[in-house]
């Protein structure tokens, strides 16, 4: 059961999936936190919020919440239709777009597990490894591999630029290179552009040597005579 299944079948409960993924499916947490005032409406019998009430709530401004909204229409996490009610036209917002982007979102994540770890992509992995270390892999070790390409989602091309980040700190052991790919998935690091991207920029952060010249390093030697 997908979780818009579940939640038109009256669960209500908001997914822990929702919050795992949330740099994914929102643009910012302000705009994930007016969606949830719309979920819980959309999940009780409370009566209908305005923007208005929302940004009191919140401490937002009016603007604030109003560009929230916009956004996720934009983003297709939330709906809305007009009605007219008692000779006037009302908004009612839907916020279950959300949960069928998350199941997209799941459904393409598993797609691409699939499609990025074949059995010869694996294979070759670990013989990357053997020929980089020098020696056999443990079995321990191959089931760890295993485990981070096909249930982690990690692309075997960034596995063997960690593995390439450890030799150059001279620390090529698993261990080791398991911690630079927990870093690299905390900071949203999934490709290898991103992986060079950040060498990049650790590089143009290191303090510049700059070039001296015969003549200065002459001049400073007579100084100290």
């Amino acid at each position: 059961m997908t979780y818009l299944d579940a939640f038109k079948s009256g669960n209500l409960i908001l997914p822990s999936a929702l919050l795992l993924h949330f740099k994914e499916l929102f643009p910012s947490s302000d705009d994930f936190l007016v969606w949830q005032f719309f979920y819980l409406q959309n999940t009780s019998a409370m009566e209908e919020l305005s923007p208005s009430q929302i940004a009191e709530t919140i401490g937002k401004e009016l603007a604030e919440v109003n560009q929230a909204i916009s956004n996720l229409t934009e983003k297709g996490l939330l709906q809305y239709r007009t009605i007219e009610l008692n000779g006037e036209i009302e908004l009612i917002f839907d916020a279950s777009p959300a949960l069928e982007r998350l199941d997209e979102l799941l459904d393409v994540g598993k797609s691409k597990v699939e499609q990025l770890t074949p059995q010869n992509q694996l294979k070759d992995l670990v013989e990357t490894f053997e020929q980089e270390l020098g020696r056999l892999l443990t079995p321990f070790e191959i089931e760890d591999l295993t485990k981070t390409v096909k249930e982690d989602g990690t692309n075997t091309d960034v596995v063997k630029e960690a593995l390439r980040e450890a030799i150059l700190n001279g620390k090529a052991n698993w261990k080791y290179i398991q911690a630079i790919l927990r870093n690299w998935r905390h900071e949203g690091i999934r490709s290898v552009a991103q992986v060079e991207a950040k060498r990049a920029e650790r590089v143009a952060s290191q303090p510049q040597q700059t070039p001296v010249s015969e003549d200065f390093l002459d001049a400073m030697n007579l100084w100290k005579d």
